[in-house]
């Protein structure tokens, strides 16, 4: 039909053309809304995320891209539940090996997980989750550091995240392999025993190592993690990740400067000397993946190092700064070229020559700072970690004297295996220590105790012993330090809450002498 010259299309026509030019648009905007929900989801931008899912569960609620994308913000929200349905669904629509990959981990969280206990946090920013039992007792300790964490880091890169966020307890190292892309043997093999994924906070119980491991400051490094992929929207590389995160690790403590290990030193001088550093580039796509617990730490050292390095120059508003500045999108190059006021060319070597004029120094004849995890080999694994087969010969047979009670007999046998080895030994001189004051040689024990303690601070059995010799002494302030230092290592032991309560006792503290007793009750099966 024609009017006025001019082609005119019937009612029909015009509604057939309206429905083709909306699906086009409606196509293009779910399609933008796919990238932005996995820009969000990558960022750990749960926001973002869950506005972008919104918006395409609404436009296309049957597509297989819309469950893979719900799934992933289910998991990284901790819908177990919900994220393991969405992504079974995303893979039976053909979403291939990511969505299996990330199936496999929600089902997996969800089945290892199931029936945790929760604790919220008092000031709300954390919730605690854990195996109900006695892993119950780090919830207290935990809250502490975490809340001081909080308080420290979110000034320091200047990042106040979304919460409650998410801490998860695993009883075991299997069951960070099963909730994480790493497997058991990575996990043991490097010493990885935390991890900061699927914007949420995950460590092994330090009841599962021997004489745990310094659970505090990983707790905090893992919070850093989070603050640094979120502020940064996920563009800050591995090697400068973990070096903000070892850097300032320690930060919750009141007063706390970072500090370089005597241990770590040793580790990166023989690197320097060797000319055996590991390259940035070697450190990814994980920390996790090098081949040893002393390539890892090495490397660990080396990034330490860097943010000392670039703090010397900038103090710390380096930590925002680098991380800021990949977020608005410069390379980690650019950044800390930035931040160094240094060409990146000129930096590295600048960097290396940093390394030479430190002084770093070696450590001979002192035990290796390795995690030793439970298992058949424990033992073994304890004196392997002891240089020299004599030693080794006389710290054995002074472990199967201290057995016998024949405390005296076992103390001449760790004074051989401290002759040959040196006095920096934590394993020796702790063993000699606790001897000691078996035998009532209190002061004796207190001068072998303290001569490896500046070079291994988190070897826990150094401390259980001072502070029981100071008890000894009634030198109650000073046995309060170590033994709040154990707790922050290993709280499982199944002396120190019951020592601590009478500490707090003689300090006039009735609030945390009542905590230490509950704790003791918890880890005694009481």
């Amino acid at each position: 039909m024609r009017r006025g010259g001019v082609r005119v299309r019937s009612l029909g026509a015009l509604t057939a053309l309206a429905v083709t030019l909306t699906a086009g648009v409606t196509v293009a905007r779910a399609d933008a809304d796919v990238e932005a929900a996995v820009e969000a989801i990558h960022a750990w931008d749960m926001a973002g995320a869950r506005a972008a899912v919104r918006r395409l569960e609404a436009q296309r609620p049957s597509d297989g891209r819309t469950a893979l994308l719900a799934g992933q913000l289910a998991l990284h929200e901790g819908r177990y539940d919900d994220a393991t349905q969405l992504l079974l669904r995303a893979v039976e629509a053909g979403a291939g090996e990511l969505g299996a990959h990330y199936l496999e981990i929600a089902r997996n969280t969800a089945l290892e997980t199931r029936g945790y206990a929760e604790h919220r946090t008092r000031d709300g920013h954390f919730v605690i989750r854990h195996e109900p039992g006695v892993d119950e007792v780090l919830v207290p300790y935990a809250e502490e550091v975490l809340e001081q964490a909080w308080r420290e880091l979110t000034v320091l890169f200047g990042h106040v995240p979304e919460g409650p966020l998410r801490v998860e307890i695993y009883p075991r190292v299997e069951t960070l392999g099963a909730v994480s892309p790493l497997t058991v043997k990575e996990i043991r093999t490097s010493g990885t025993i935390a991890l900061c994924k699927y914007n949420r906070l995950m460590i092994v119980s330090p009841r599962d190592l021997v004489y745990g491991y310094e659970w505090a400051d990983t707790l905090a490094h893992e919070l850093i993690h989070l603050l640094i992929t979120q502020k940064s929207r996920n563009r800050v590389p591995i090697w400068l990740h973990e070096g903000l995160a070892k850097y300032y690790e320690a930060k919750w403590k009141a007063g706390q400067k970072p500090k370089l290990g005597r241990p770590s030193e040793d580790l990166l001088a023989r690197a320097v000397a060797a000319d055996q550093l590991i390259s940035f580039e070697a450190m990814s796509p994980s920390m996790a993946k090098l081949p040893s617990q002393e390539a890892t730490a090495t490397a660990f050292a080396e990034v330490f190092t860097v943010i000392e390095f670039l703090a010397s120059r900038g103090g710390d508003q380096v930590a925002e700064a680098l991380v800021r500045l990949m977020g608005e999108g410069k390379s980690d190059r650019d950044a800390v070229a930035e931040v160094a006021q240094l060409p990146w060319e000129r930096f590295e070597p600048a960097w290396k020559q940093y390394l030479k004029q430190k002084g770093l120094r070696r450590l001979e004849g002192a035990a290796d700072d390795k995690l030793l995890f439970r298992g058949a080999d424990a033992e073994a694994a304890e004196l392997e970690g002891i240089d020299g087969e004599q030693a080794r010969k006389h710290t054995w047979l002074g472990d199967q004297l201290r057995l016998r009670e024949r405390f005296k007999a076992a103390a001449k046998q760790y004074r051989k295996a401290s002759a040959v080895a040196g006095d920096l030994n934590a394993v020796i001189q702790a063993k000699l220590g606790g001897a000691l004051l078996k035998l009532g040689e209190v002061d004796q024990a207190i001068a072998e105790l303290q001569r490896p303690l500046d070079v291994h601070d988190g070897y826990v059995l150094l401390h259980l012993h001072l502070g029981r010799a100071r008890m000894l002494r009634s030198e109650w302030a000073a046995a309060r330090v170590h033994f709040e230092t154990a707790l922050h290592i290993n709280p499982f032991d199944r002396e120190l809450h019951g020592h601590l309560a009478k500490v707090y006792e003689q300090l006039d503290l009735p609030d945390l002498a009542a905590r230490e007793r509950r704790a003791h009750r918890l880890v005694n099966g009481e």
